[in-house]
């Protein structure tokens, strides 16, 4: 039940009475660091929120949520990566005691399969089977306990990012990126299936001796992932007809024996995919103005990734019918460099024929779609792919069958943005109807020959494939599912992958909980993968976006019978806007009455690492002073219950969500048993969202003063751009004077549970953004490239003046361990106690005592 609020929430805007401030501490910088090994008392330590990890009993799925013998508990988490998950024993203890002084009570380890050690958990490989490193096995052993005696839990990850290789007797020659870490090759590879058992096997039944527990019988285990960010049926089978051998091989395999089991013969076979083609009309779009011209093509350049166009070049039949397309160089995007047909009107649901002939000067990728248009839709309606070229003509036919809903007009489209690798392109027609391919001759059920169904062929064919691909993916989970509860008897509860690599109706079936992944502006890396000088974001702030975000869009995946969790969540560094990060994960996990957040990352190295003093590239909290100072302000809105539930509960389906706008004014998400969504009226505006009581309100009707607001008793804060701005949250009034960017984040945090109006001490977070000495943005402030800087990491001061409603309250700025600096001096004012904050306290934490 909501406590009803204490006092309503109004925003005032701001007029020149904080000039004065603002002109003092918009600009000013100081150093703010929160040491990675402090577990001192202070206001700022949450340690007494928990108790040891599996003192109350192993963690269940009781009433749609997780519980223990003491009763409903959430997580509060982040993942610790690579060498991370094996600190040094000194380190260890450290790092458990100061994550629980954070207010945490999880960890995900991640990536401990991927590496050999000393960055992961694997020793040498002997008789063709890859060891467990025993030091690194013991280092991995002695944090779980430490961890667990600090009262965080553990999330074990089973298969992240292993790759099975030459050594252990697998060939990875010519596997394509998107296989790496074994992902989609994993569902079908029973070689594969089998190396994740042995290491299921000797992991969880391993025996930690500071526990004298084995894995299995650990109740500070808390839950299980099987593989990470591993879809098989979403990817489609194109991408398994791309595969060497043996992987192709096997694919087509198990394909033809679940053909066998339901078709007596060749002949019904082609019977049942059989039907449906048209004749084929008159083209809609061609490429015979080649000859001298563009036509009614276009190509996309720019000045920076300029494309020279070559018409009348010879064909694949020595007519100069072709178009020769030359990029001058390799462009950031794929987008960045098209060739397309626009301006189409194609028929919704109508057959189609897209054919013509490729080739480039040397190995290259090209993708092709018939697409929207934009200028906010550029989603294919139909047909897209990623061909591989190569120096030999190809043809390429393709029959499909156009979207069902086409908003406006459509085009062919060609990136090529990936590589400046020139190529060619004849023929090309675009026709209404098609001819499908049903079952080629010499293919047959008899022979177990039948291909692998691609683009072009019958729509039946491709439904069956889709079918066997959604089986074989469902009866994997089950199989490792069954393999981990009855045969290594794990007692707590399991997940798959996450549950948009997967159809929801599969985690419904085979997973006690479903979990989930988001970032708000990942880094993009235009070239080569992770590369850390190629890079970009976007840099721009989540709270002008509420009808776009990146965690309450998340909101209609979960499953409403059983836990929900979100494993991965971040806005990464060096984002101006990354504080708000937490509150944003409180906001919605609390109203939406999720299960767990888990942060990405806390840590990926070790040794001195665990200690740094500046801002650790993209997803690091430790160092980074913005997020970690939130981390613990924020942990009462969720951990503790502060935001409560939202009441009502709008449920859709798999085939409909529910829109992610609802998602403060009720609770959302998937019913595995409903076949049609319930219907709800839709908010007023996706620009301003807000809770039916007013306790939570996301407002952007105005973007430059985007914010969210929260007032609950124990709690309130409001984020975004707040620069210039006054607001009453429940008589807690905070008046923002000139900010950088207007950005910041202000959290008041009763200690003791008690409402803001009765506690004796309350913690007042005051945070914007972070940046290390020497950091180097771009021009356009969207890369440092490996321009980093050094620590102490630098926070900008933010001019506030604070108004509490009770008289006698004393404040108190705090050093980054929470502890004492300064008497900050009240102001006489009516009703309340007032304070002037600004760059002279050079702290992001208050402490307020009455």
């Amino acid at each position: 039940m909501h406590i009803p609020l204490t006092a309503p929430v109004r925003l005032i805007l701001l007029g020149g009475m904080l000039a004065a401030v603002a002109a003092r501490g918009a600009e000013a910088r100081f150093p703010f660091v929160i040491p990675g090994d402090d577990a001192s008392p202070s206001i700022t330590n949450l340690a007494a929120m928990s108790r040891p990890a599996g003192a109350d009993g192993f963690v269940r799925v009781q009433d749609a949520h997780f519980f223990t013998d003491a009763g409903r508990i959430r997580f509060w988490g982040v993942n610790t990566c690579f060498a991370a998950d094996f600190p040094e024993h000194g380190d260890a203890a450290k790092v458990a005691a100061h994550l629980a002084k954070l207010g945490l009570n999880a960890v995900r380890m991640h990536h401990h399969d991927t590496s050999p050690s000393p960055r992961g958990i694997w020793g040498r490989v002997v008789d063709g089977r890859r060891q467990l490193d025993a030091q690194q096995l013991d280092r991995q052993d002695f944090f779980l306990n430490e961890l667990h005696r600090h009262g965080l839990y553990a999330n074990l990850n089973l298969h992240v990012g292993r790759e099975v290789g030459e050594a252990e007797g697998v060939r990875r020659e010519g596997l394509p990126y998107s296989t790496r870490m074994d992902k989609y090759l994993l569902y079908f590879m029973p070689e594969l299936r089998g190396r994740l058992k042995e290491f299921c096997r000797e992991y969880l039944l391993h025996e930690n001796p500071y526990r004298k527990l084995r894995r299995v019988d650990d109740p500070g285990i808390a839950m299980i992932e099987i593989t990470n960010e591993n879809s098989f049926a979403k990817l489609g089978p194109d991408l398994a007809a791309s595969l060497p051998e043996p992987f192709r091989g096997e694919f087509k395999r198990q394909w033809n024996a679940w053909l066998a089991q339901r078709y007596a013969s060749t002949a019904a076979l082609r019977q049942a995919w059989g039907g449906g083609n048209e004749p084929l009309g008159p083209a809609v779009a061609d490429s015979s103005p080649w000859r001298t011209g563009a036509g009614a093509w276009r190509v996309k350049q720019s000045a920076e990734y300029p494309v020279r166009t070559s018409f009348g070049q010879p064909g694949p039949d020595g007519e100069a019918n072709a178009l020769r397309l030359e990029p001058q160089g390799k462009a950031a995007e794929l987008s960045a460099q098209e060739i397309q047909y626009p301006n189409l009107r194609l028929e919704p649901g109508q057959v189609y024929t897209l054919s013509f002939w490729v080739r480039a000067d040397a190995p290259r990728s090209l993708f092709v779609d018939v697409s929207n248009q934009g200028p906010a839709n550029w989603n294919p309606v139909g047909f897209h792919e990623t061909l591989q070229l190569g120096p030999k003509w190809q043809h390429v036919h393709r029959v499909f069958r156009a979207s069902e809903e086409i908003p406006g007009a459509a085009r062919i489209c060609f990136k090529f943005g990936s590589s400046p690798v020139a190529f060619a392109l004849a023929g090309l027609t675009l026709r209404r109807g098609g001819d499908w391919v049903v079952v080629p001759e010499g293919q047959g059920v008899e022979a177990r020959s039948v291909e692998i169904p691609v683009a072009g062929w019958s729509e039946r064919a491709r439904a069956d494939v889709m079918r066997f691909m959604t089986e074989t993916e469902r009866a994997f989970v089950q199989d490792i599912v069954d393999f981990l509860k009855k045969e290594l008897h794990v007692r707590v509860p399991i997940t798959a992958s996450q549950i948009t690599y997967h159809a929801p109706d599969i985690v419904a079936a085979t997973c006690d909980y479903a979990d989930i992944h988001a970032y708000w502006q990942h880094p993009r890396f235009p070239r080569k993968p992770w590369d850390p000088v190629d890079w970009n974001i976007r840099n721009t702030p989540m709270e002008t976006a509420p009808e776009a975000d990146a965690i309450l869009s998340r909101a209609p995946w979960r499953l409403i019978d059983r836990p929900f969790t979100i494993s991965e969540w971040n806005i990464p560094d060096p984002n101006d806007y990354a504080a708000s990060v937490v509150p944003f994960a409180a906001l919605v996990a609390a109203l939406q009455d999720w299960d767990g957040v888990f942060f990405f990352d806390y840590q990926s190295s070790s040794g001195s690492a665990w200690y740094t003093d500046r801002v650790q590239r993209f997803f690091s909290f430790n160092g980074q002073p913005a997020k970690l100072a939130l981390l613990t302000a924020c942990a009462n809105l969720f951990r503790r219950g502060d935001l409560a539930p939202l009441g009502d509960v709008v449920a859709g389906t798999s085939a409909k969500l529910t829109p992610a706008t609802l998602g403060l004014a009720a609770r959302i998400g998937i019913d595995p048993q409903a076949r049609t969504p319930q219907v709800a009226k839709p908010s007023a505006s996706s620009k301003r969202l807000a809770a039916p009581d007013g306790r939570a309100v996301w407002d952007a009707t105005d973007a430059a003063r985007a914010h969210v607001l929260v007032n609950t008793p124990a709690t309130r804060a409001v984020w975004g751009l707040v620069g210039g701005q006054q607001f009453d949250v429940g008589g807690v009034r905070l008046n923002v004077g000139a900010v950088e960017r207007n950005y910041a984040a202000l959290v008041l945090t009763s200690m003791d549970g008690q409402p803001i109006e009765k506690t004796k001490r309350a913690l007042l977070a005051v945070v914007g953004s972070a940046q290390n000495v020497g950091m180097k943005w771009d021009e356009t402030r969207t890369s440092v490239g490996n321009q980093w800087g050094e620590g102490p990491a630098q926070m900008n001061a933010i001019p506030l003046e604070l108004t509490l409603p009770r008289r006698g309250a004393r404040l108190f700025a705090l050093d980054g361990r929470g502890q004492r600096t300064r008497a900050v001096a009240a102001e006489s004012g009516s009703g309340g106690a007032r304070f002037k904050l600004g760059a002279e306290y050079r702290t992001l934490w208050y402490e307020v005592e009455w």
